[in-house]
This record gives C-alpha cells, sequence and structure tokens, in this order.
C-alpha cells in the first residue's frame, strides 16, 4: 500500500478530514512535525518516535492529494535535479 494509499485509508478510518483545505493540512504538517521533534529531542522511545514519524509522512501524503502532487514524484524530481555539492 503506498503512502498515498495511507493517508486516505486514515481519513476513511476517521471517518471524515478534519483537514479539509491545504492550509489546514499544511497546519497539520507543521503539528506532527513538532511532535516528532519533541519525542526526538525528549529521547522517547523508537516506537513512539516512529509513531509521530508516521503521522507526518501521513500529513504530508494527504496534503498533496490537496495539492495534486505526487509526494514520491516530487522528491523523485529533487534528487534528480539536485546539483549543488557540500564539501
Amino acid at each position: 500500500m503506498s503512502g498515498h494509499d495511507l493517508a486516505v485509508a486514515i481519513i476513511a478510518k476517521h471517518g471524515v478530514d478534519r483537514y479539509p483545505t491545504a492550509e489546514l493540512n499544511a497546519l497539520k504538517v507543521v503539528g506532527e512535525l513538532g511532535e516528532l521533534v519533541e519525542a526526538i529531542l525528549k529521547g522517547h522511545p523508537v516506537t513512539a518516535v516512529a509513531k509521530e514519524y508516521g503521522d507526518v509522512g501521513l500529513a504530508l501524503y494527504a496534503l498533496g492529494d490537496k495539492l495534486g502532487l505526487n509526494l514520491d514524484e516530487c522528491m523523485r524530481h529533487v534528487v534528480a535535479t539536485e546539483t549543488r555539492t557540500f564539501t
């Protein structure tokens, strides 16, 4: 199952898209990322960090759906067109 499919499944499981616009969903991504950073900084167990990491991913895929973008394709494009080097 793709990240897109999983994002669709979690929204269906909730029964409603609680973040129905791109703007609200973008704020959801920021909130989930904040929870992930907090879990890492506080040294939470890997299982707790993994849960927050998954939440960030689901929120990103749901945002992509609202923007008409495929996260995997966007990441492939960034990698393929990257020209910077850091030495």
